[in-house]
């Protein structure tokens, strides 16, 4: 049996908050102010008919025998759906957020009802709760656990609620087969395209199959392309750039890696493009030879309408 490996995707996606005090999720706005992706429950009922109504499967791919076998000798790249094209993707819920002390159906209940809900499940205890909280840990009930009365469980939950939408992500997306794409799903690039989103404020980013690149995009929906090469993806686009009787000077800057050009919408070099825009090449820290570059790209450079970020925050503001 072999499973692939999902490439670089990350979006926002919602949260679900559930406590019967008032009070308690009045301050949990305060920190989590992003309303159209927070969701904030008093009574068990709503929040779950809201769980279910934004519910969709997670997109398990694993093969084996004669399936794997027409995938190797087919000409796809690409398995499973292309995200950035979902425009219902923001909807989904990454997390829900409980308090355990409950009338009626305590947390531990709620999470109980939703365990066929693919989500990381965080439970707030109060003073009584922190036993049955080990105990739904341990069976699997739970993700995380924190204490509400805790100076620093704001902090905690922010951190936890972070990772939760990395989860969420890393379970979707395009997986490249037959070797494309290799180069970003590892782990140092990875790294990398996390620091950048945090360093140039990127809020979602998106892997591109047929450009082998990553399309990113800032709060006001700009777009970047951000291109790693890796030693045998150099001597490929060198050899490209060559066997087309590319620019000289093109060539001559590849070889020195004192220059890396940015081919997009394309994967590499085609002689009837005029302008190839260039950028300077950046290790990729803790690997050999491997390089990457992030540029600004032309809103025209990409396919109009496409659903962003900022363009469904657009979309929900005239709706309410």
């Amino acid at each position: 049996m072999s499973s692939f490996v999902t490439q670089p995707l990350f979006y926002p996606a919602s949260a679900v908050f559930l406590d019967d005090s008032a009070d308690f999720l009045d301050g949990l706005r305060g920190v989590f102010r992003d309303r159209q992706l927070n969701r904030f429950f008093l009574q068990p009922e709503a929040a779950l008919d809201f769980m279910r109504s934004r519910d969709r499967s997670v997109p398990l791919i694993r093969m084996a025998g004669d399936a794997y076998s027409r995938l190797e000798r087919g000409g796809g790249n690409v398995l499973g759906k292309d995200a950035l094209c979902d425009p219902m993707r923001f909807e989904e819920v990454a997390a829900v957020v409980v308090d355990y002390e409950m009338p009626g159906m305590d947390g531990i209940q709620f999470l109980e009802s939703i365990s066929d809900i693919v989500c990381t499940k965080i439970l707030l205890t109060g003073a009584a709760g922190d036993r049955q909280a080990v105990d739904a840990f341990n069976a699997g009930l739970i993700d995380i656990y924190l204490r509400k009365r805790d100076a620093a469980m704001p902090a905690a939950l922010a951190g936890a609620l972070r990772e939760a939408n990395k989860k969420h992500c890393r379970l979707r997306g395009c997986i490249g087969v037959h070797g494309v794409g290799a180069t970003y799903c590892d782990p140092r690039v990875v790294q990398v395209l996390d620091d950048l989103a945090a360093r140039e404020n990127f809020v979602e980013y998106y892997w591109r199959p047929e450009q082998d690149a990553v399309l990113l995009f800032d709060a006001a929906g700009k777009p970047s392309v951000f291109v790693a090469w890796d030693a045998d993806e150099w001597a490929f686009q060198c050899d490209t750039v060559a066997d087309a009787a590319g620019p000289g000077w093109m060539r001559e800057g590849m070889e020195k890696r004192s220059l890396m050009p940015l081919f997009w919408p394309d994967q590499a070099y085609r002689p009837n493009r005029p302008v190839v825009r260039t950028a300077r090449p950046i290790p990729v820290p803790g690997w050999e030879r491997a390089f990457y570059s992030l540029a600004p790209l032309d809103a025209s450079a990409v396919e109009a309408g496409l659903p962003t970020h900022a363009s469904w925050r657009e979309l929900r503001r005239r709706l309410h």
